[in-house]
């Protein structure tokens, strides 16, 4: 019996043929779906861990210039006055290194020079950076200006807001 060539190839090819369209609808969104979840699942992440509570802090009111030459970011020591409650007068208080020293206390303003001194031996090129309020006296920033230059800083550079 002679055997047909195409009743041979159609007995083993279409039977096991399948049919795959071209075009399915809605392929597309399917394959997309789990990187939406990804990113979703990303965003709600970053918004949980994120800070939406102000952190505390101080507002310093920095003195504006016109200028707004930048500079290198150093040792920062932040100089505030404070009404005293007890005389009605002010008092300076120098922020430095999480740590808080009083201007008019000669003891607390060696504590602040041995501060500056431990974090210079760590940054010995380091600028000092004062951001003082505007309602700082001259006569303070010049005393913080020379203990600095007496403990060796090179550069003292006192921030402002540009305009």
């Amino acid at each position: 019996m002679a055997t047909d060539p195409d009743i041979r190839t159609w007995g083993t090819r279409g039977l096991r043929t399948r049919y795959t369209p071209q075009s399915r609808l809605g392929h597309g969104m399917v394959s997309m779906a789990p990187w939406l979840d990804f990113v979703l699942l990303l965003f709600i992440f970053v918004l949980i861990n994120s800070r939406l509570v102000l952190q505390p802090g101080v507002v310093v009111s920095l003195p504006e210039a016109p200028f707004s030459q930048g500079t290198a970011f150093g040792l920062v020591a932040v100089v505030l006055s404070v009404s005293d409650g007890a005389t009605g007068g002010s008092e300076a208080i120098v922020f430095f290194d999480d740590e808080r020293f009083l201007v008019g206390s000669d003891e607390q303003m060696d504590g602040f020079a041995q501060a500056l001194t431990a974090r210079l031996k760590e940054h010995p090129d380091a600028p000092l950076v004062l951001q003082a309020d505007q309602s700082i006296a001259q006569g303070i920033m010049v005393r913080i200006v020379n203990l600095a230059a007496g403990v060796g800083v090179e550069q003292v550079n006192v921030a402002v807001r540009p305009e």
